[in-house]
């Protein structure tokens, strides 16, 4: 009997011990005292099943995508959260390819620093902060256009020590109409690749997908008139993928950018489904907060119509909001707007039923600004982090889905 009941008590705990062999170690390398660790977990984590097991499908298979699409602000167009979000996941389930990239120095304004874009040209631009300008707004949140025959976009990927991020297929976001000049894709000896224009047949909105002959990590997207009706071309972005399985963390940040804006942008939610997402993370609200002690009476409603219209075209996609945490107004000036826009975006996640995550209370809470800025990672402005805080962030949000993907894990994945 003594046999038998240890035989039992073995399988028992074999399970248990696969399972634990399933979760992912993670922790974060410098925390500074600034982490507030029992509130750094995903609120409603169960609505994220679905996501959490094509992640575990991905690890054990190592097979297909997993595409994650981060929207927001200034605070991601600087790609530092989103750069080491996407690094952490990378590293783990697999490097897919660099994922969607606009030409910010084209359009005149910053830049991540993972790439660099470069032009020749004249080129009218317009943020989506900007509704009244001309210009359609796309995927990119920002769109650049040129009249010039023969004007020039280069962009080249840089790679890291573990992260190789050349590139051989690439899908192109433009505007296809009458007026379109045809576009050139040439490598870095100047040699013609494809050839898109409103010719280009594709299963999404003004977009252009292209396989390449081989891997690489700089590409030119070349104008040129082919008829006399042609005379513009116009850029919403760029996404390049290498072929491989892993993850595709997709960044898309506009400086002084609210829900409302994205709300409003002709082809932005219609665009999204070319890059399947299966999450969808929405970090915004700071600006909304800067405009303290105005509140706008429909902030929650443009929330619901983001989500929804962003739903409507990736039916499958999951939703995480993240809080922004708390800052300063005007350098040094106490701004209840963080919190008062914290509390919205929470009771919307809960009344919505989908996942959050509170990077304010994360992050220390009331006043927590402070601390963060006696650890010089917030910047003088009051408002924007260092590359060292952003990183922080970034790396608190990442243990936060592993967290809860361990538990899914942990579970038995039910």
């Amino acid at each position: 009997m003594l046999k038998l009941s240890l035989y039992f008590s073995i399988l028992l705990v074999l399970p248990k011990l696969a399972l634990a062999q399933d979760t992912i170690q993670f922790s974060i390398p410098t925390d500074l005292g600034l982490v507030n660790y029992s509130e750094n977990k995903i609120i409603n984590p169960g609505y994220l099943q679905p996501f959490f097991k094509k992640l575990y499908q991905l690890k054990k298979e190592k097979k297909g995508t997993v595409n994650i699409l981060h929207i927001g602000d200034s605070h991601i167009q600087a790609d530092y959260i989103t750069h080491q979000l996407r690094q952490n996941f990378q590293l783990e389930f697999g490097n897919a390819g660099r994922g969607f990239v606009f030409p910010d120095k084209v359009a005149q304004t910053n830049e991540p620093a993972n790439y660099v874009s470069q032009s020749t040209g004249k080129w009218e631009l317009k943020r989506v902060v900007f509704p009244d300008q001309p210009l359609p707004i796309g995927l990119g949140g920002i769109t650049i256009r040129s009249t010039d025959e023969n004007a020039m976009v280069k962009i080249s990927i840089k790679n890291y020590p573990e992260l190789n991020y050349e590139f051989n297929r690439v899908t192109t976001f433009f505007l296809k109409e009458s007026k379109s000049y045809n576009i050139s894709v040439k490598d870095s000896l100047n040699r013609d690749l494809a050839f898109l224009g409103n010719f280009s047949s594709s299963y999404f909105v003004n977009s252009a997908t292209v396989t390449l002959p081989y891997l690489t990590n700089n590409i030119s997207f070349k104008s040129f008139k082919s008829l006399p009706t042609q005379e513009r071309v116009t850029y919403f972005g760029f996404s390049f993928v290498n072929g491989n399985p892993g993850i595709l963390y997709h960044a898309i940040g506009v400086n002084g950018a609210k829900y409302k804006h994205y709300l409003a942008a002709e082809y932005f939610a219609e665009q999204t489904k070319a890059l399947n997402p299966d999450l969808i993370v929405l970090s915004l609200g700071t600006n909304e907060a800067l405009d303290h002690p105005y509140s706008d009476p429909k902030f929650t409603e443009y929330v619901d119509d983001l989500i929804k219209k962003l739903k409507a075209q990736n039916p499958n996609a999951l939703f995480v909001i993240a809080t922004h945490p708390d800052s300063f107004k005007k350098k040094n000036k106490r701004n209840p707007g963080i919190a008062t826009i914290r509390k919205k975006l929470l009771e919307y996640a809960e009344n919505s039923q989908i996942a959050c995550f509170d990077l304010y209370e994360a992050g220390g809470g009331n006043h927590s600004a402070d601390n963060w800025k006696k650890a010089e990672l917030l910047r003088e402005d009051g408002v924007h982090f260092t590359r060292k805080g952003y990183e922080l962030q970034g790396n608190m949000f990442y243990l936060a889905l592993i967290k809860a993907y361990n538990q899914y894990v942990s579970n038995g994945r039910k």
